[in-house]
Formats: C-alpha cells, structure tokens, sequence
C-alpha cells in the first residue's frame, strides 16, 4: 500500500508540471537569426493562448523581457504591441525594442511582426501555433530577427542555442503554470525569475 501512495504521489508530480521542449534549433543565414522550437503543455488550449496575448503580463513568462505593452492600435485596427527584451552573454548585453503588428487566429495563430521604423531590428517575425494534444497543447514557435545594430561573434546560432534552450525551457514551464491556474488546475509554482538591474537605456516608447 505504501509503495502503492508513493507511486501516485510521483506521478501527480509529473503530471503537475509535464512541460517539455520536443525540438529547439537555431540557424543564421546572412544577418537574419532563425529559431525553431516545439514544446508541449500539460494545459488546455484555450488558456495557453490567453496567457501568450497578454502583452500587459509577457515578462512574467522570461526574465529577458523588461517591458511589454498593448499600444493604440494602427489606422486600420491593426492590433499593436511594444516589447523591450534584454538578453546578456558574458558582459554583452543585447537590447531589442520593437512595435509589432499582432495577427491572430484566436485559439491557434498568434504573429507579431515589427515594424522597423519603430524598432531597433531591421526584420523580426514571431509567429506561435497551438493545437491540442494528448489533453494539452502543443506549442510550435518560429522566430526571425535581423537586429539593427553590431551583434558580436560571441552572440552565434550556438551560444543563442544555449540561451535559448535554458530561457525556453523556463518560459515554457511558467507558460503552462498561468494556463493551468487560469483553468482551475493543480500547478506547482516555478523557480522565481532572477532579473538583471535595468539598465538607464531600457526605456520603453
């Protein structure tokens, strides 16, 4: 019997916090980054996507984003965005301010594309796709960023690699904490977020 209680209480565990990342790969062709990553949470759809459009909250999710934003939106409705992220190597730290025009199929489709008169990236797309899965979602993610600025030989698809297998891994923990709060479900809280000092040139627009 007690190997019986002991046997539940790890599995409760387990699928309390069954987030994991399936696929994460990293290119650079010319200036362009590209980022690919799949993951899945142990969530129900429909509260894994209202935790990823809520641009009022996004830096609960990674310790790289200071600041995030609804704006007004475009002349023609667009829905717009700001997002101020800071990402350091070393003692490089990158900044990536951007106002993004949001494209979205509720449920399914979510794509911020930056506008580069208003960023500091000359190309940025990130584009996420949900669907269910094994009564979770899977999480399909796709970013390109051509930043506007020096990006040192220190900052290659293999150190972004890195960084972003550590940072994904944590976003997509707190991901599936939010949704599974939201649906009145279990969760086991994730490790606190450990931010660096903003800096006096992260000012958002």
């Amino acid at each position: 019997m007690r190997k019986f209680f002991l046997t539940l209480l790890v599995f409760c565990a387990f699928s309390a916090n069954a987030a994991e990342i399936r696929k994460l790969d990293v290119w650079k062709k010319g200036d362009v980054f590209f980022v690919d990553l799949a993951g899945h949470v142990d969530a129900p759809i429909s509260h894994v996507y209202d935790v990823l459009v809520d641009y009022d909250r996004l830096d609960r999710l990674s310790s790289s984003i200071v600041e995030s934003r609804i704006l007004e939106p475009a002349d023609d409705g667009t829905p717009l965005v700001y997002t101020l992220t800071r990402k350091c190597v070393f003692v490089f730290c990158g900044k990536i301010e951007k106002v993004e025009r949001l494209e979205l199929e509720p449920l399914h489709h979510i794509a911020a594309i930056a506008i580069p008169e208003r960023s500091n990236v000359v190309h940025g797309l990130s584009e996420w796709n949900l669907s269910e899965e094994d009564n979770g979602t899977l999480i399909e993610f796709r970013q390109e960023l051509d930043p506007d600025f020096w990006v040192p030989p220190v900052f290659g698809p293999m150190m972004i690699k890195k960084v972003m297998r550590q940072g994904g891994r944590r976003a997509i923990l707190r991901v599936e904490y939010y949704a599974r709060i939201a649906a009145g479900l279990s969760a086991e809280e994730p490790p606190p977020l450990k931010r660096k000092r903003k800096s006096r040139s992260d000012r958002g627009q």
